[in-house]
């Protein structure tokens, strides 16, 4: 190994060491109050599964306002986290699926949700696992169970404010 080489290899190894341990250093805490607890663990102390499929778990959060539904897989291993509160809907990232895009429908006008694709190697399926008077959550998987996508589908309807 040529000395240019061993040189770049050592400098390359101090920084992993000493950068590493200076990124921790000026990291900041998390402040337990902005906390939600349970949420993107494997198995969220505390919180019961809701899923209305058997082959996922999903747990539901509620903070300031905002309610979240964590999809797990049945091995525990969490996919995705999403807020589902009207109007501030979006994935968070979290869980395996992050990188995932989400499949946000907007079904006001009653649109046909035919329209609505996902690439994946099929044959593949798709179950609800999450219902409620404002979303509804459909998980697509294929045929050996593996997650593909996520799509949220809003119902056109909008929480009332609450009482003043």
């Amino acid at each position: 190994m040529s000395i240019q080489l061993r040189f770049l290899l050592f400098i390359s190894v101090l920084f992993a060491v000493f950068g590493a341990n200076q990124t921790g250093a000026t990291e900041k805490k998390l402040n337990p109050l902005n906390v939600i607890r349970g949420m993107g663990e494997r198995i969220p102390a505390g919180a019961k599964n809701i899923s209305l499929s058997p082959l996922f778990k999903v747990y539901s959060f509620e903070k300031d306002g905002l309610k979240y539904v964590q999809i797990n897989s049945l091995k525990d291993e969490v996919l995705t986290v999403i807020v589902v509160t009207p109007g501030a809907q979006q994935q968070l990232p979290l869980g395996s699926a992050a990188e995932t895009p989400m499949v946000l429908v907007d079904d006001a006008n009653a649109k046909p949700l035919g329209m609505v694709t996902a690439s994946a190697t099929c044959p593949c399926s798709s179950q609800v696992v999450y219902d409620d008077a404002y979303v509804r959550i459909v998980v697509v998987y294929g045929a050996n169970g593996e997650y593909i996508q996520t799509i949220t589908i809003n119902k056109g309807r909008t929480p009332s404010p609450p009482a003043t």
